[in-house]
């Protein structure tokens, strides 16, 4: 086994025990090159690669390479976790989008938090958005061919001009549709997406780009519509602005008749809207059987209604009620009065909602998961009590940092407003355990 230096190929993360992968000898940090003789480019090859019931495992360890047999039962776990590919491995976007929400942060944040990533790659393994602008030939026909899907697609208008117009005029064509046609003709599944710009691409624009996407039903299994998100660092970057009440209220009227007709013809509402407009609207929410499975519920599409759902099914579980604890929970401003319905149904609960104006970002910007801890810490100072302990959801928090977007900690949180901190997930037990004395901090002052 002779020395070698690779950067290709996957980089193991973990090893879960009594997993054929255990048994084989793979381990933590160990590089996998190739699979059954087919090298590895990414994750995506590795999960294509290992679909196998008997494989020969090709690693790097040490600077040495070696091959190690793995066996498994069909469909069984192999055991293996996967680094997250580093910044340089990602497809970076080369658009410049008049809406781009990182194009609004301040300076002086993480790098990590200014890449915007256009790769496919990210959109089939974790429902990131993508464009489709830059893919060439070789991309395209590696999606065909390992049938990756669904993917998650920016659209933002099928008019061609319209379109470049958006993405910032980028160097390459803006056309959307012949891209989808092709892909949708493969069997891939997609999902599109709509960031609503009032005087850009909503009225007549929106009309033409929904009933574009409708014919490449199901292959586009959904079209969901969001609000365009504002800050208030938006320095020498477009004028835009956000829907208006009234305007709200028309879309939610407009796309309940879209709805009504995709059903009848293609067998679904197909076109969907953010939460955001359902609550800026002051309207009722679509009942479960309207969201058609929550496919994209991560996008904003329903994730209230199922929230709200799931709350009230365990409580109607519930044999007895729970006794009630004395504490906090933030929110931000624009979902914390439902919050407060949701919490004053609760039998015996009295836990106190905060919505937490968000001063960091400002502009439009209302949901909880954009919070800072400065910024709760800000507002929990100016309120007469905070009972035993602050809750806080997890959405806040950045996966695997476990800080919040300003570097703050739940720890520093707690030291700074003088009361324990508990870090819940946004649904149904979480907040259940957050009320009740089921519910335990994670950080104390």
């Amino acid at each position: 086994m002779k020395p070698r230096s690779s950067t290709e190929g996957v980089v193991v993360a973990a090893v879960r025990p009594r997993t054929p992968a255990a048994a084989a000898g793979v381990r933590p940090a160990d590089r996998i090159l190739a699979i059954n003789g087919h090298a590895l480019r990414d994750a995506i090859d590795f999960q294509f690669h290992a679909a196998d019931g008997r494989l020969a495992v090709s690693v790097e360890r040490d600077g040495l390479r070696r091959t190690l047999s793995l066996a498994r039962r069909a469909g069984a776990d192999l055991g293996i976790e996967l680094e997250a590919p580093r910044a340089g491995e990602i497809a970076t976007c080369a658009n410049k989008c008049v809406f781009c929400f990182i194009h609004q942060l301040p300076r002086g944040m993480r790098k990590s938090l200014y890449v915007k990533d256009d790769d496919f790659r990210l959109s089939f393994l974790h429902g990131n958005y993508i464009t489709l602008t830059d893919l060439d030939e070789a991309e395209l026909d590696r999606i065909v061919e390992q049938r990756l899907s669904p993917l998650f697609v920016s659209v933002h208008a099928t008019d061609p001009a319209l379109r470049w117009e958006l993405l910032g005029r980028p160097r390459v064509s803006a056309e959307i549709l012949p891209r989808l046609e092709r892909l949708a003709k493969a069997g891939i599944r997609m999902h599109a997406q709509i960031v609503l710009c009032p005087g850009l691409n909503d009225g007549a624009h929106l009309e033409r780009t929904v009933h574009e996407l409708a014919p490449l039903s199901p292959q586009i299994a959904t079209t969901a519509i969001v609000p365009v998100g504002l800050t208030r660092h938006r320095e020498r970057l477009p004028a835009l602005r956000t829907l208006t009440d009234d305007e709200a209220r028309g879309l939610v009227d407009t796309v309940a008749v879209w709805q009504e007709r995709f059903r009848e013809r293609l067998g679904s509402r197909f076109v969907f809207l953010g939460d955001e407009v359902y609550l800026q609207a002051g309207v009722s929410l679509p009942g479960a059987d309207a969201y058609e499975g929550f496919p994209v519920a991560e996008d904003g599409i329903g994730l209230v209604r199922r929230f709200e759902d799931d709350v009230a099914r365990a409580l109607r579980r519930r044999h007895q009620p729970a006794m009630a604890r004395d504490v906090t929970l933030v929110t931000g401003a624009l979902y914390a009065p439902r919050l407060a319905r949701v919490v004053g149904a609760i039998p015996g609960a009295t836990a106190r909602v905060a919505a937490v104006p968000n001063r960091f970002f400002g502009g439009s910007v209302s949901v909880a998961g954009l919070l800072t801890g400065q910024d709760i810490a800000h507002h929990l100072a100016t309120l007469p009590t905070l009972g035993e302990a602050v809750v806080v959801p997890a959405v806040a928090l950045r996966d695997g940092d476990g800080v919040f977007l300003d570097d703050m900690t739940p720890a520093d949180l707690a030291a700074a407003v003088g009361v324990a901190v508990q870090v819940v997930e946004c649904d149904a037990r979480g907040l259940l355990r957050a009320v009740t004395m089921t519910g335990r901090p994670c950080c104390d002052p």
